[in-house]
């Protein structure tokens, strides 16, 4: 009688649990694991880690950033400035040799001298 009993209200109790559980229209049902979290669609999820890098960093109409996105930005800007400081460098270059063409024609006496300052040997 007690087994009767207890199983009685065992399905009682999982009847009563299973009639308390609804969503909102147009929403379904999830099984999550323990630490798992759910973000709607209207919201961005970030990691319990993530960290803000000014306190404008992190408003909801800026959105957020995960460190490892801000690393490889920083990356990316920094071989970006690389190549602008190769580049530059080479501009340098360039213009001293055309400065020193210009100069030896200029100061050429024949034109045979003229010529072989601007010859690319």
């Amino acid at each position: 009688m007690k087994f009767l009993m207890f199983s009685f209200f065992l399905c009682l109790a999982s009847a009563n649990t299973q009639a308390g559980f609804t969503c909102p229209d147009g929403t379904n049902m999830a099984c999550l694991d323990e630490g798992d979290t759910v973000c709607p669609l209207s919201a961005k999820c970030v990691d319990k880690a993530a960290v803000c890098l000014d306190k404008n960093g992190c408003d909801s109409a800026r959105g957020y950033i995960c460190g490892s996105e801000y690393d490889a930005v920083l990356n990316d800007h920094q071989a970006t400035v690389g190549q602008y400081n190769q580049l530059l460098s080479e501009n340098v270059s360039l213009r001293e040799d055309r400065l020193e063409k210009r100069n030896c024609v200029i100061n050429a006496a024949t034109l045979k001298e003229a010529i072989r300052c601007v010859r690319q040997d």
